[in-house]
């Protein structure tokens, strides 16, 4: 598996100042969120930039927010996404489920038009992972909020799935549970933590700085042989905003922790 963090933990920095702190630190790449680099100087800017590292983008993630210039529906963000993804050499991508519940309804269809027209872009060579929700602070549920549907959806449309461990441990889900259903389909992993304070769960803190058995997951994924991502996803806050010393040190540290799990693989 190759271990790499995203460059949305240092939004409010540029591609370079993570593509350094992955190659110091010895991560195997960054995983890109797609921000204001990208809505002003476009796929070149991101070209000069990745090229003066020796260190890879394995994966592209959509932007946070709304960019100047970026479809706001999923039947023109997601082949805009994979063109990105194709433009840069990258075979992974990150999409965030539509929220349906219904196949037959119009942002369903749209949805799946989408991802059609993203892999057939890039001539199927594409993963695409969709990202696992996290639904426990919304009014409502929508069909792919649920995991053996997610995967199901995955699989007939030519996708993988981008497991969240902190959004399933917000919900109350038993990662290693969730890790039995995704593994047929799983390409990518966003590993972080979740603390519960007075029944509200503060997701993507670093990992083994919450209530998460990540430990025992790595060893899981370690034991099945996973040749995927893990990604760490952790909030700008949760590692500080400020401090290039603070930022290597957390990240280094998360990176032991997670070379640690996987090198105890679970045996039953």
């Amino acid at each position: 598996m190759r271990i790499s963090f995203s460059t949305g933990t240092f939004y409010h920095r540029s591609l370079s100042y993570s593509l350094t702190l992955a190659r110091e630190i010895g991560y195997d790449g960054v995983e890109l969120v797609l921000g204001l680099g990208y809505s002003i100087g476009g796929v070149r800017w991101l070209q000069r930039s990745a090229s003066a590292y020796d260190v890879p983008i394995l994966s592209v993630h959509p932007p946070f927010r709304m960019l100047p210039g970026w479809p706001r529906h999923s039947e023109k963000s997601i082949p805009q996404l994979a063109a990105v993804t194709q433009a840069l050499g990258v075979d992974t991508c990150v999409v965030h489920v539509a929220g349906f519940s219904r196949l037959s309804s119009p942002r369903a269809q749209r949805f799946s038009a989408g991802l059609r027209e993203a892999l057939a872009l890039t001539g199927g060579k594409l993963r695409i992972g969709l990202e696992s929700n996290q639904y426990i602070q919304r009014p409502q549920r929508y069909l792919l909020d649920d995991l053996h549907a997610l995967v199901d959806f995955a699989g007939e449309h030519g996708c993988g799935v981008t497991f969240d461990t902190c959004h399933a441990g917000a919900n109350g889900e038993d990662i290693l549970a969730c890790y039995d259903i995704v593994r047929p389909v799983l390409c990518n992993v966003h590993l972080n933590d979740v603390i519960w304070h007075d029944s509200v769960p503060h997701t993507h803190r670093l990992p083994g700085a919450g209530q998460l058995p990540l430990d025992r997951f790595l060893g899981l994924l370690a034991r099945d042989g996973y040749t995927g991502l893990v990604t760490l996803e952790i909030h700008p806050t949760q590692i500080g905003l400020f401090g290039r010393a603070r930022h290597a040190e957390q990240l280094r540290n998360a990176l032991a922790y997670v070379r640690a799990a996987i090198a105890q693989p679970i045996t039953q």
